[in-house]
């Protein structure tokens, strides 16, 4: 497999086969055949013309007779021929010319989708640092309200903190989401995409407004699910010191042992985010298979795609200057 075989395999997209260059070339060849039973057709009359009028007798005008029809059986006349052998071609070399163009809507449909996918994984990871500024400021003017000062029971604090939280989280993400793929979908529609052909290929139309509410909804839950998650399991622990002050995007553990446990944990979450989109969806659309829709074998090595590169991101083994567990402020701190 090539490196652009793998790509379109991980988005998903598997590219059709045809070659649209090759059959415009036989097109080319058709229609030359086509042009050639013309000549001879032209030629064919202006013989049986000189025929007639160079010679006199039964002959020249049987011979006319037989070639301009019409016959005594009713059969065709020969003159019709190349006229419908002509016409014959061309329509299969413009058969082959429009499903050159059927390709090739087709290919730069599921193109779109593909640069759709990657554009959403790049989303996701970069949605990180939107993710720690958010969280972090948020749980600071929540901590800051009159209302929540009245709760003295810690978990009540904790489950209201996290719940809204995880509702603007999922509200942001899954908007950003939707206006991330209408930019793209837009720009191709305006590069010349066809759009009938897009929506074919997606399953959906890209600028409904049915299809992108019921998207949205179904990004709304999985992400709910995929906080849900994150908070759930050790490697992203909202009791954290460093989640409490920083985010979660913020929170460092020391070590591969952190690093894998904080993998661990997003993959984890994110097949509920994708569990959870499904059953949603399922339910908005009606079809009632959602609870059956594991994820996929290509959704699982994009979620890797999208996961993998965090740990560096979120897991540096060494960060100088950063405060350390111990409240220092100056030297190998491992935020």
């Amino acid at each position: 497999m090539t490196p652009e075989d793998v790509l379109l395999w991980v988005a998903g997209v598997r590219m059709p086969k045809a070659d649209s260059q090759g059959t415009r070339t036989m097109a080319g060849y058709y229609r030359g055949i086509a042009d050639a039973v013309d000549r001879s057709g032209t030629a064919m009359e202006k013989v049986v013309g000189q025929v007639k009028s160079h010679n006199d007798g039964d002959g020249p005008a049987a011979f006319e007779r037989y070639w301009g029809g019409p016959t005594p059986g009713g059969a065709v006349a020969p003159s019709t021929y190349p006229a419908d052998v002509s016409a014959y071609a061309r329509r299969v070399a413009e058969s082959l010319e429009q499903f050159a163009k059927v390709n090739d809507e087709i290919r730069a449909a599921l193109w779109v989708l593909a640069i759709q996918m990657y554009a959403n994984i790049i989303f996701t990871i970069c949605y990180g640092w939107l993710t720690g500024v958010l969280e972090a400021r948020l749980l600071v003017l929540i901590g800051q309200a009159r209302w929540y000062g009245k709760i003295r029971n810690t978990l009540v604090q904790m489950l209201i903190k996290r719940v809204i939280y995880a509702l603007t989280d999922s509200v942001m993400y899954a908007g950003g989401q939707q206006v991330l793929q209408l930019g793209i979908y837009g720009t191709s529609l305006a590069a010349g995409v066809d759009r009938g052909t897009l929506t074919k290929v997606a399953g959906y139309d890209p600028l409904s407004v049915k299809a992108n509410a019921v998207q949205f909804a179904d990004g709304f839950v999985g992400n709910m699910a995929y906080d849900g998650v994150a908070d759930a399991l050790p490697g992203l622990n909202p009791t954290s010191r460093y989640r409490q002050v920083f985010g979660k995007y913020f929170l460092r553990r020391p070590g591969v042992k952190g690093a894998l446990g904080g993998l661990a944990t997003r993959m984890a979450a994110s097949n509920a985010y994708t569990y959870a989109s499904n059953i949603t969806d399922s339910y908005l659309e009606g079809d009632g298979d959602g609870w059956t829709k594991a994820p996929t074998l290509h959704q699982e090595v994009a979620k890797l795609f999208m996961h993998v590169p965090r740990i560096y991101v979120k897991y540096p083994l060494r960060w100088k200057n950063w405060p350390n567990p111990s409240g220092q402020t100056a030297g190998p701190g491992t935020p």
